[in-house]
């Protein structure tokens, strides 16, 4: 009894981890109880998961506020949910997306923090998905997105969950989603499974 409580029999309890979930409405929508971090709490009831999503947030406003809403909770693992709203409005170039994305990540591992980054793109097969939400005029931008995240996650060892909503494609059915963009709490169910994959080997990996 006493070598487990001082923790000399290898049954010490796991010390809890701080994960921080950074994003926009895909990450802030969901409803009470429904988002994908509240499927994550649940599956991780040990560990504390901070939702930090702003609607229409995108790579530069994660960045501008990556120190007050991550940072400074001193995570173990930060999960990168940014550049949807990026995609949609077009205005920034790829090198000017992965200079914010890379900053986060340096300044989440420079804090000793492991890095999940989960996006809508990369391994995206436009010939087999039944409906893309977005015109063939968009497919080499959303490529290029997602080319540049995988480069980052190997330049930096971060783990990535490319294409985090594929198994409730196509986008807007009712049974997954709320609306045409945004998952309902069932299909943030499945999309926090994508998501749970990465973070499982990142908090194993920081402990």
């Amino acid at each position: 009894m006493l070598l487990a409580v001082l923790g000399l029999c290898g049954c010490r309890k796991a010390t809890p981890q701080i994960i921080v979930c950074i994003g926009d409405s895909l990450t802030a929508c969901g409803g009470e109880g429904g988002r994908y971090t509240d499927w994550l709490q649940q599956w991780l009831p040990n560990d504390r998961i901070i939702n930090k999503g702003i609607n229409g947030d995108t790579l530069a406003g994660g960045r501008e506020r990556f120190d007050r809403d991550v940072l400074s909770y001193k995570p173990d693992v930060v999960v990168i949910a940014l550049g949807a709203n990026d995609f949609w409005q077009n205005k920034r170039g790829i090198e000017q997306l992965r200079q914010d994305l890379e900053l986060m990540v340096v300044r989440a591992q420079h804090a000793g923090a492991q890095v999940v980054i989960a996006s809508c793109f990369g391994q995206r097969d436009y010939l087999i998905e039944e409906q893309i939400e977005y015109g063939v005029e968009k497919y080499g931008f959303a490529d290029d997105i997602g080319k540049m995240e995988q480069e980052v996650c190997r330049r930096y060892n971060c783990f990535y969950v490319p294409n985090m909503q594929i198994d409730i494609k196509p986008n807007g059915s009712d049974r997954y989603w709320s609306d045409k963009y945004h998952p309902s709490k069932t299909g943030n169910r499945y999309v926090a499974k994508r998501i749970y994959a990465e973070l499982k080997k990142a908090i194993a990996k920081k402990r």
